[in-house]
């Protein structure tokens, strides 16, 4: 008679535990194996769109320049009556073109999916940046508008030309010396960085901080993104102010970061 049980077949053998334990080593092997290429995936899908945002962060910049007699938005103007105070940094005066962003904590294209203090601390750090705790005093901030930094206005340029400290002149616009940077001055617009990885932030007893340059130098798995003058974006490996050019007067100067050569 059929009683709906089955009968076990005495010679059926299951696994043992070694088999089991060889089993289970397998898939850790696997999983150490495989887990750090989907962080790096995952880490690439939002450098990606980080450098998606930046790019529409040059194309308003471009239109900014358009409307305001062909200069460069500053990364901060001076305070007024009744001024907002996000308003003030480049973060809101490009609103009008990207209407995307523009507040507190950091959001929409000025949100960078990747940005974490501590990849900001970890560039800056370098000695070849800020050095050590360099960027300690202005953390913790109260407001974060961005997670980009801007060039900030220069009215000469620094270093001494050689090729252990080559020429640098940031491109930028400065509302506080008084003047503004003409698209037209800038020799090289597309090697001519504007825009980094980095932060845009005011902290109560220290003020506005933008950081732009070496800061992005572990934004993105060893790299930052940056925004150039003629408007389009890209990675540059390590930290870009090490990107070194020479002219034909001999004199050396910073790939990216020296508007006027």
């Amino acid at each position: 008679m059929n009683t709906g049980a089955t009968r076990r077949n005495g010679n059926q053998k299951g696994f043992t535990l070694i088999e089991l334990l060889v089993v289970i080593a397998i898939i850790a092997i696997l999983a150490a194996i495989l887990f750090p290429v989907f962080a790096q995936a995952r880490e690439k899908a939002r450098g990606i769109s980080c450098l998606s945002n930046e790019k529409n962060i040059g194309t308003a910049m471009l239109m900014y320049a358009q409307d305001f007699d062909e200069t460069i938005v500053p990364w901060l103007v001076r305070n007024s009556p009744g001024a907002v105070r996000k308003d003030r940094a480049w973060t809101g005066l490009l609103q009008p073109y990207i209407k995307n962003g523009g507040n507190f904590p950091a959001n929409g294209i000025m949100k960078c999916p990747s940005y974490s203090e501590a990849s900001l601390k970890k560039g800056a750090n370098s000695v070849d940046c800020d050095g050590p705790g360099g960027l300690d005093p202005y953390f913790p901030a109260e407001e974060q508008y961005g997670n980009y930094g801007i060039s900030f206005g220069m009215s000469s340029p620094g270093g001494a030309g050689t090729q252990t400290s080559p020429l640098y002149w940031y491109p930028g616009s400065d509302a506080y010396a008084g003047f503004a940077r003409a698209m037209s001055a800038v020799v090289r617009p597309a090697e001519t960085a504007i825009v980094s990885d980095g932060t845009t932030q005011f902290k109560i007893g220290v003020g506005w901080v933008t950081t732009f340059g070496c800061e992005a130098a572990e934004a993105h798995q060893g790299g930052g993104n940056f925004v150039f003058l003629d408007g389009h974006a890209k990675r540059v490996n390590r930290n870009a102010e090490r990107y070194i050019d020479k002219g034909t007067d001999d004199v050396y100067f910073e790939r990216y970061f020296t508007f006027d050569r």
